[in-house]
């Protein structure tokens, strides 16, 4: 009877052992996995725009005047790019604060580069008093534009002071004393 009980211990062990074991390597195997599905999902991941501190890629975008018009026209200033587009109705609430910082911080020149098609742009900067950049994939991309309305603070020296979303006055002005 003793050497049966311990037969029986030696195949329960056994039976914990290889439940172990089992345990572990479905472990392994669901880290695999789960690296798999966020690699995949990396491509859908929304991006948060070029970080603080790098250079701003620059551009020559026509204005709905018909001017082109150059990062590098601003050298040595600051410059906020305010990415828009047309059918966006956050855009269009930001409108009156964009008009207002404007005439607030002369120091700051705003560039504003809209998705829309020229006509669209050309109401945009009818309501804004103020010429709208017709932008284009490639500045989309290479700005990392993530959503509308999205800002950037650029400094003198042509590199990103500050970037975000910017949904009223206040936040406008929180990219702007983000450099301050």
């Amino acid at each position: 009877m003793n050497k049966r009980i311990e037969v029986l211990l030696l195949i329960l062990m056994g039976i914990i052992i290889l439940l172990m074991v089992a345990n572990l390597a479905l472990f392994v195997r669901m880290n695999q996995l789960q690296r798999q599905v966020i690699g995949s999902l990396a491509p859908f991941q929304r991006p948060t725009g070029l970080p603080q501190g790098a250079k701003a890629p620059s551009f020559q975008l026509v204005d709905t005047t018909g001017q082109v018009v150059s990062l590098q026209n601003f050298s040595g200033q600051q410059v906020l790019l305010a990415f828009v587009a047309p059918s966006c109705p956050a855009c269009q609430q930001i409108y009156p604060a964009l008009k207002g910082l404007r005439k607030t911080h002369t120091d700051v020149a705003v560039l504003v580069i809209s998705r829309g098609n020229p006509e669209e742009n050309q109401r945009i900067a009818e309501e804004l008093s103020m010429p709208v950049l017709n932008g284009t994939d490639a500045v989309m991309q290479e700005y990392q534009v993530p959503g509308f309305p999205f800002f950037y603070l650029i400094d003198g020296e042509g590199r990103v002071a500050s970037r975000g979303i910017a949904l009223s006055q206040a936040h406008l002005e929180d990219l702007l004393k983000a450099t301050r």
